[in-house]
């Protein structure tokens, strides 16, 4: 399914996407949105704050 919506949107084919790099780039943008943890928990079901610690120590800018 999300190599569907993602085929439909454009991205291009080289591009590996997964529901976990979804995952962690959304709670990566939240975080520079500065969305509280707990809201964004709240969002993508993480079930507690290490969860999305881990996912956003380096930020999607950063990487890049």
């Amino acid at each position: 399914m999300l190599k569907a919506i993602a085929k439909d949107a454009g991205f291009l084919k080289h591009k590996r996407i997964t529901n976990h790099s979804v995952r962690k780039f959304l709670v990566q943008k939240l975080r520079n949105a500065n969305i509280p943890p707990t809201e964004t928990m709240a969002i993508t079901g993480h079930k507690n704050v290490q969860s999305i610690t881990n996912y956003s120590n380096i930020s999607v800018e950063q990487q890049q």
